[in-house]
């Protein structure tokens, strides 16, 4: 029989034994998840350092060489980083340039495109980075050319909504101070510069949307010629057709589509452009939209509609902006039992209506829909007589065309009830939801908002201050 200190001696040499070998596989299995991880991390770098040159390698931030997911803590902004795809950029930027056209570049990262605009255009050249680093990289290509007039400002010049909201705070003028340079024009006159930017989401879109609207940010000096690289899914939903489904065609889309002219240039390479984007994850309701194109950028170009107010004065601008953002909140929602909430008995006024209907046309003709990628609605000229053909009651808003829903607003606008309804108690809450919120992301699109279509409130008498501070002085 083993005595008492013996047994005492394997008992804790077996306890040692057991905890060793625990201890040690589990050091070994995270030495080698560590060391798998390491190993993906620098393959999926190495493919990328090896795809770009050694001055692209060296100049741009190591930060911009790993891959990026897609969601909302990622920068917006994207670099060109390769030669080819800034000659096509340029060479759609100088077509038919007018000498004295100014010309804006965002985030030139380190001058692939502006080497060209200075050397081949004699323009001058407004510069916005918003990168420390890539601002001087910016800094010393210019210092070489003291005989142009080329400014460099850093700011991030696409949260231009958000300084003018802080300015709305504190009275302040940070949107003033980014064109302080430029010399604004009327929103009817000729364009005051041509702009170009690589843009990744969707919220730049928006904001372009509420800066015609209300006439502030983008558009406080005036109509910006833009010409844009962005993703396929950020262009898709835009300028989607109601073809596309519900999901994707709502206010954005039709916002966009009546308020600006667009065009469909070309596709350049994803992989000229930093930071590369890590590929969605298979989804039923958006992995096939998310993978549209997907190893591509669409370049396009953009401008606000010259002619706009001829069909939508500007102080009724706001009123559209409302109107399509409360109808297309729904997929399903119908247009007569709708504006019958606004204004009751109204129904039989779309469905006899007897004035004759006027069918836009296609503004560029090498943007057809055979042309075009899948889902796109060519761009076309504005109609506030596009009526609907057989409208009855279960047609729906998701059904009509931005003409068509344009031509119901007109109509809905000149009814004599128009202003004693409840649509403009709902425009005014939202307007004072908007002066009082941080972020015009807290009334999105994807807000639903009935209550507002029924729920009745006594005017402001400082409704006028309120939309007066959210135009353009």
């Amino acid at each position: 029989m083993l005595r008492r200190t013996e047994r005492l001696f394997i008992l804790t040499r077996n306890f040692y034994n057991i905890y060793r070998c625990l201890s040690t596989e589990t050091i070994s299995e995270t030495k080698k998840k560590v060391k798998s991880l390491k190993k993906k991390k620098s393959i999926e770098e190495k493919k990328i350092y090896k795809y770009f040159d050694k001055k692209i390698v060296q100049e741009y931030p190591e930060e911009l060489f790993v891959k990026k997911k897609n969601n909302k803590k990622v920068d917006d902004n994207f670099y060109i980083a390769n030669e080819k795809a800034a000659r096509i950029i340029f060479n759609e930027l100088v077509k038919d340039l007018p000498k004295n056209k100014l010309l804006i570049e965002i985030n030139p990262g380190i001058g692939l495109l502006t080497q060209l605009l200075i050397d081949e255009t004699k323009n001058d050249l407004f510069l916005f980075e918003q990168k420390e680093d890539l601002f001087h990289k910016t800094a010393e290509i210019i210092q070489k050319y003291q005989n142009r007039k080329i400014s460099l400002r850093q700011c991030d010049f696409t949260t231009l909504w958000k300084m003018g909201f802080l300015d709305k705070q504190d009275n302040g003028n940070r949107v003033e101070e980014v064109f302080n340079k430029i010399q604004p024009k009327k929103f009817e006159d000729e364009t005051v510069a041509r702009l170009f930017a690589c843009i990744w989401s969707l919220s730049f879109m928006k904001d372009l949307i509420t800066s015609v609207v209300f006439q502030n940010g983008f558009s406080s000096i005036g109509r910006i010629e833009m010409f844009l690289c962005l993703p396929p899914p950020v262009f898709l939903t835009v300028a989607c057709s109601p073809s596309i489904g519900y999901f994707l065609y709502r206010s954005s889309a039709v916002l966009f589509q009546l308020l600006f002219e667009y065009e469909f240039i070309t596709k350049i390479e994803r992989k000229g452009f930093l930071p590369w984007k890590v590929k969605p994850k298979e989804s039923k309701r958006l992995g096939k939209f998310l993978m549209t194109d997907f190893d591509y950028m669409y370049f396009i170009r953009v401008v606000p509609r010259r002619d706009l107010f001829k069909y939508v004065q500007l102080q009724d601008l706001p009123a559209l902006w409302f109107f399509v953002r409360q109808h297309l909140t729904s997929r399903t929602k119908t247009v007569i039992p709708t504006i019958e909430r606004w204004i009751p008995g109204s129904g039989p006024r779309l469905i006899v209506n007897s004035k004759p209907s006027i069918k836009p046309e296609i503004l560029f003709p090498n943007n057809t829909m055979s042309s075009l990628p899948s889902y796109v609605a060519p761009c076309t000229s504005l109609s506030n007589n596009d009526f609907p053909e057989n409208i009855h009651i279960f047609t729906q808003f998701g059904m009509l065309t931005p003409t068509q829903i344009l031509s119901i607003f007109s109509e809905f606008k000149n009814w004599p009830e128009y202003d004693s309804c409840a649509f403009n108690n709902g425009l005014e809450k939202t307007l004072i939801k908007m002066h009082t919120k941080e972020e015009e992301e807290d009334i999105s699109d994807d807000e639903v908002e009935e209550n507002t279509l029924v729920e009745t409130m006594e005017r402001p008498k400082n409704v006028s201050e309120i939309l007066s501070s959210l135009t353009k002085k």
